[in-house]
């Protein structure tokens, strides 16, 4: 689906972030990549820009002969090979993370979480309640 390589590629990033941190380019980047979601013509240079944004926060992946998988792009089609109702959940979060960069000048660490969320097959749940939690984020601040 349109979007899919942004998504995959972001998932990648925050990987990345989980073990090395992020710079000072990383919320400009994540902004663009979902104000951009929708936007098929600049889905590669998109992509681009975040593997610029990973490899600078981890070098070392950019050459690894031995990846581990932790700064690795998702691979969509595990993503869609999950029941229909977490495939539902992680389009709902997707879609609470798009209103939030639209909305909020400063991006929460919850919509870091919710990102590497989309990388795993959780519980329905576990999806609404961060959702949640990034859209009341300006509410508990």
């Amino acid at each position: 689906m349109q979007g899919d390589r942004i998504i995959s590629a972001l998932i990648g990033l925050v990987g990345a972030m989980s073990n090395n941190g992020k710079t000072e380019r990383t919320d400009s980047v994540v902004r663009e990549a979902f104000l951009r979601l929708t936007d098929g013509d600049s889905e590669e240079e998109t992509v681009q820009k975040i593997h610029a944004e990973k490899f600078a926060i981890a070098p070392d992946c950019a050459t690894c002969l031995n990846p581990c998988g932790n700064t690795s792009d998702c691979d969509m089609s595990q993503f869609y090979a999950a029941d229909a109702k977490i495939i539902a959940a992680k389009r709902d979060l997707i879609e609470a993370i798009c209103k939030k960069m639209s909305s909020s000048e400063i991006i929460p660490e919850t919509v870091y979480q919710g990102i590497a969320y989309l990388g795993y097959d959780l519980e329905p749940e576990a999806y609404a309640q961060i959702q949640q939690k990034i859209m009341c984020y300006d509410l508990i601040q």
